[in-house]
């Protein structure tokens, strides 16, 4: 089949999170399978980067790039104005078999929508984020003027709409009843590879960490919604100097030097790393010379690190607003931090989880076996076959 797939940011534009990965690693496997693949996006790679090729091939995807009008507007508000993209879509459109949509409040889904009904093609939605909207995800009376003028339209235009948890799923049917039989749920996934673990010691000594360092990691965007000065709060009431804080990922609106000034306040500069973003063996390697994974978001729809962590063999320690730790925590390789803004109580449970590390570490791989790739993709291979 011919497949196409409308998304503001792909690869190699990490920073912007999970559905950049989650809609690489779908449209990499479906060109494995033998499907042919392009994804239709904008030159978006953070402010104020752009992504200059055009056109290119990565691992037999076919990369279509639109530029965007303003850089900034796109980052910073999230309005992706690609030029020349609706009268490109409306010429190809009918050349593919398949319509395959991500994220939601998006100029560009209005445009890809707004064609696809005009001309009588079906697309699936592929939700990364909650339709519905929330205070604490911010931007409410935007996004509620958004779905006046489009968003509705966009959400009862799908065929079927995707989404990875089954509490995502229980959030759009309260609020829209009559899309419950549309919804079906899709876990991000992750490859079924088998990480070989280099020795942790080694590893430590090569990145300037003690082999007695008790390493946390918090591996996210650098954003408000990330909630990392909990974390910080934590470590605060922590008295164990050998307990490290590993903070990685890429600075979101400055708002890791917010971080360090809380961490400079709580003096902790000796126990707190700000690594910056990465990929690739060092992202694999800060994952195997740490101890546990911390996230303590106030949202989070999924969250692709925790799975990363997983592979690792790396136990979990998340918020009960982590949309995937109920799924995750049945095979009891994590633990909630059960109020994150009580730092006595949470350092608690956190040294607590430390201790109990070994054991947790032996079910990741239990947990992780439902979110193999190979069984996603055959799902989404199904429901692509139901709309051809």
């Amino acid at each position: 089949m011919k497949i196409t797939h409308v998304i503001p940011f792909f690869a190699p534009a990490w920073g912007f999170g999970g559905p950049v990965r989650v809609c690489f690693d779908l449209s990499r496997r479906l060109v494995k399978k033998g499907h042919r693949v392009t994804v239709l996006t904008t030159d978006a790679y953070d402010y104020p980067k752009r992504i200059n090729k055009v056109c290119e091939e990565i691992d037999g995807i076919r990369i279509i790039r639109f530029r965007n009008l303003s850089n900034k507007l796109a980052k910073s508000y999230n309005l992706y104005l690609p030029l020349g993209f609706y009268k490109y879509f409306g010429k190809h459109i009918k050349s593919y078999d398949i319509v395959h949509l991500h994220a939601f409040f998006t100029i560009l889904n209005i445009i890809a929508a707004t064609v696809c009904l005009k001309k009588k093609v079906h697309y699936i939605l592929h939700l990364h984020e909650s339709p519905v909207p929330q205070k604490i995800l911010g931007k409410v009376w935007l996004k509620k003027i958004f779905n006046l003028l489009a968003g509705k339209k966009i959400l009862y235009g799908a065929s079927r709409i995707l989404v990875p948890t089954s509490a995502e799923k229980q959030v759009i049917s309260q609020n829209y009843p009559d899309l419950e039989k549309k919804i079906g749920i899709v876990p991000n996934s992750i490859p079924n590879t088998k990480v070989i673990e280099p020795d942790k010691t080694e590893l430590r000594k090569k990145y300037g960490f003690r082999k007695e360092d008790k390493i946390i990691l918090s591996l996210s965007r650098l954003s408000r919604i990330k909630r990392i000065d909990r974390a910080l709060k934590i470590f605060s009431k922590i008295e164990d100097p050998d307990f490290k804080l590993l903070i990685v990922g890429p600075n979101e609106r400055d708002t890791q030097k917010k971080l360090e000034q809380l961490c400079n306040s709580l003096s902790l500069q000796k126990r707190i790393t700000f690594w910056g973003a990465t990929e690739g063996k060092e992202k694999a390697d800060i994952y195997s010379m740490s101890d546990l994974y911390l996230l303590l978001s106030e949202y989070e729809s999924f969250s692709m690190t925790c799975l990363e962590a997983l592979q690792h063999k790396l136990p979990l320690c998340l918020s009960k607003e982590v949309g995937v730790a109920q799924d995750l925590f049945r095979f009891k390789c994590g633990v909630y931090i059960t109020d994150p803004n009580n730092a006595s109580k949470s350092a608690l449970e956190l040294i607590r989880a430390f201790n109990e590390r070994i054991l947790m570490a032996e079910n990741c791989q239990a947990a992780l076996s439902q979110f193999d790739i190979v069984k996603i993709i055959d799902k989404i291979d199904r429901i692509y076959h139901q709309k051809k």
